[in-house]
C-alpha cells in the first residue's frame, strides 16, 4: 500500500477490509533544528475513554511514562536534540490488544521547556510525524509538521478513534501555546 500524504481534516482508515491485518504499528516524529539552534521535541500519547478523559494517570504515554498500563503503548524514549538520521521519537502501539476502556488516542507535539527557553516551532526546519505497518515496514501514513505553528509550542496533530470495525486516523492540526501541562489538565478527570 502507498503513503498516504494526510491532509487536515481527511481521515484514514486503519483497519478496513485493505488494511485488515494491520495491528501493529509506529509513530514516529523527526525534526531538524535551524542552524546553531537546539529544541527538544516530545511525542506524547494521551489514551482517552468514552467521557474523552484519561481512565488513569498511566494511560498518559509519554517520556516518564513510557509504557501504557495494558503493554500496548510503548514510547521508545527521549530524545533531546533530534540529531540523527530517521525517527528521533517513536511509540510503538498494538492496536487490536488496547484495553477497551480507550476509545481514542490523542497525539500531541511539544517544545520541552519552550516558555522558559523561547522556543517555538519556527525554529524548526523540518518536522514529521509518520506511521508505519509494523508487520512490513512500510509507511503508511506520512503527515508534514510545516511553518504554520511557527508562533506555536505544541501542535495536537491526530487522533486514532476506534470505531466499530477498527481505528480511524484523524489528523487534527492544532497549534498552541499551554504547554504539555495544559493538555494534561484539560484530559484529566475532574473530580
Amino acid at each position: 500500500m502507498p503513503t498516504e500524504i494526510v491532509k487536515k481534516g481527511k481521515g484514514v482508515k486503519l483497519q478496513s477490509s485493505s488494511n485488515a491485518k494491520l495491528s501493529k504499528v509506529k509513530v514516529g516524529l523527526g525534526w531538524e533544528v535551524r542552524k546553531g539552534g537546539q529544541l527538544d521535541l516530545d511525542a506524547s500519547v494521551f489514551m482517552l475513554g468514552e467521557d474523552g478523559k484519561l481512565p488513569s494517570d498511566e494511560y498518559f504515554v509519554f517520556y516518564n511514562n513510557l509504557t501504557s498500563p495494558d503493554g500496548m503503548v510503548k514510547h521508545k524514549g527521549d530524545n533531546r536534540t533530534g540529531d540523527g538520521e530517521g525517527d528521533d521519537e517513536e511509540i510503538l502501539i498494538n492496536l487490536s490488544f488496547i484495553s477497551p476502556v480507550v476509545k481514542e488516542l490523542r497525539f500531541v507535539v511539544s517544545i520541552y521547556d519552550a516558555q522558559a527557553r523561547r522556543h517555538n516551532f519556527g525554529h524548526l526546519e523540518d518536522a514529521y510525524i509518520r506511521m508505519v505497518n509494523l508487520e512490513n515496514s512500510q509507511e503508511i501514513l506520512h503527515y508534514d509538521l510545516d511553518a504554520e505553528f511557527s508562533d506555536d509550542t505544541e501542535v495536537e496533530f491526530a487522533r486514532l478513534v476506534r470505531e466499530d470495525d477498527g481505528w480511524k486516523f484523524l489528523p487534527t492540526e492544532k497549534g498552541t501555546k499551554i504547554g504539555l501541562q495544559g493538555y494534561v489538565d484539560k484530559f484529566i478527570p475532574e473530580l
